[in-house]
């Protein structure tokens, strides 16, 4: 009975990895089951193994600078309840730390991730085809099945990083499926409207490739991939969105500020006068929104003639300034820095590759997007900051399969 309860809790802790390309709330509900299937395991009397992890002191730092935070914010409740929520999640973090992992069990995690992009790449392909009526396709934003189009680019990109180590190395799948699986994705991202997955890809795949291959291999992959990013660089979709940025770009040098990048430059140049206004408070948990109102009021930053309805700045190391100051912007790098480094040594298994790989993906995009907000990215975050990264032992302990042909 014990043996099937810690199966079941494994599962709907990885649960929410398969479900965020499909569907938010069934994410919500995997996790909520986990929580009381957790409570009746027993595994929180190991909760001694928390503060043994590298990011316990940054997260756990960071979690209380943003309930200060809450004191001097002049924010509305639902602001500031949508920031605090979202570092809810990472009870995750805390609690899986405390599970008892074996490389079965990390297993889980890849191939509920892949299972779920690979369902709603096949809705993807009905839009595409006519022939999927409850999500028809919306020709902007090309076939992205129920997925939200910025978060299944990066997505995407992170499944190629961590498709490339497993045609390496066969942990998940054989080779011919990874590339049956790189194809399928590569042509998604490529007819997608996620301009930031596709420079993610054009930046991280080649690094990836570096790493992972040696000697003559490292050189035909490289080639491949350079291939590729000229394929995608073909795509219609592709152009017309580089266009459409370049564009963007252009007006805003004239003052023009009333397009999706031109928004993006506002609301980052609202995030860094309030940092450099409030450099060691900031403006509050959850009040950058109306922080930016007033300073549109006051004629500091241009009024639009479209309403603003961003409530972050597209980034999210400037969200964190504006918020929390320069305290919460370093307690968010520390953060992000304990998780990945332990990753990068151990960059060799299957677990530092599939951690390192997101985290890649959530360091650079956050450049571009407001990831520590988002609750997909936080959720996949804290889920992977469980695994045990810097203490792989045992059924975890490193040894590779590493075809010595890549070497």
């Amino acid at each position: 009975m014990k043996a099937f309860l810690q199966k079941t809790m494994f599962l709907f802790f990885c649960l929410p990895i398969f479900f965020f390309p499909l569907s938010t709330a069934a994410a919500g509900i995997s996790g909520g089951i986990f929580v009381l299937l957790y409570i009746m395991s027993g595994c929180w009397k190991s909760s001694r193994e928390i503060p043994t992890r590298p990011w316990f002191v940054p997260l756990t730092l960071l979690i209380l600078w943003t309930l200060l935070g809450t004191i001097w914010s002049r924010a509305n409740p639902h602001d500031t309840w949508i920031a605090i929520s979202r570092l809810g999640y990472f009870f995750f973090a805390y609690a899986g730390t405390t599970l008892p992992w074996n490389r079965s069990r990390f297993r889980m995690i890849p191939g509920l991730f892949l299972a779920g992009l690979i369902l709603n790449w096949i809705v993807g392909l009905c839009q595409w085809l006519g022939i999927w009526i409850w999500n028809p396709l919306i020709p902007r934003l090309g076939p992205v099945g129920y997925a939200n189009h910025i978060f299944l680019g990066m997505t995407l990109t992170m499944a190629l990083l961590w498709i490339a180590y497993d045609i390496r190395d066969k942990v998940l799948l054989p080779r011919w499926a990874n590339a049956i699986l790189a194809v399928a994705f590569l042509l998604q991202l490529g007819m997608g409207a996620g301009r930031t997955g596709q420079l993610l890809f054009v930046i991280l795949m080649p690094l990836a490739v570096w790493v992972l291959f040696r000697g003559q291999w490292r050189y035909w992959a490289l080639g491949g991939v350079a291939l590729t990013i000229i394929g995608m660089g073909m795509s219609p979709m592709v152009q017309h969105r580089v266009q459409e940025g370049l564009q963007n770009l252009q007006v805003v040098s004239k003052g023009d500020y009333d397009t999706s990048w031109g928004l993006r430059v506002l609301m980052a140049q609202g995030a860094l006068h309030m940092g450099l206004q409030h450099p060691i408070l900031g403006v509050g948990t959850g009040n950058y929104a109306s922080e930016m109102a007033q300073l549109q009021k006051n004629h500091i930053l241009p009024d639009l003639p479209s309403p603003l309805i961003m409530s972050q700045p597209q980034n999210s190391y400037l969200l964190e300034l504006a918020m929390l100051g320069i305290p919460g912007l370093l307690l968010l790098v520390w953060f992000l820095w304990a998780v990945t480094a332990p990753a990068w040594r151990l960059r060799a298994t299957p677990e530092g590759w599939f951690v390192l790989a997101y985290m890649a993906v959530f360091i650079a995009g956050s450049f571009s997007d407001t990831l520590i907000w988002g609750y997909a990215n936080v959720f996949s975050l804290a889920i992977l900051a469980a695994l045990p990264i810097p203490f792989i032992q045992n059924g975890l302990r490193g040894a590779t399969t590493t075809d010595n042909r890549f070497a």
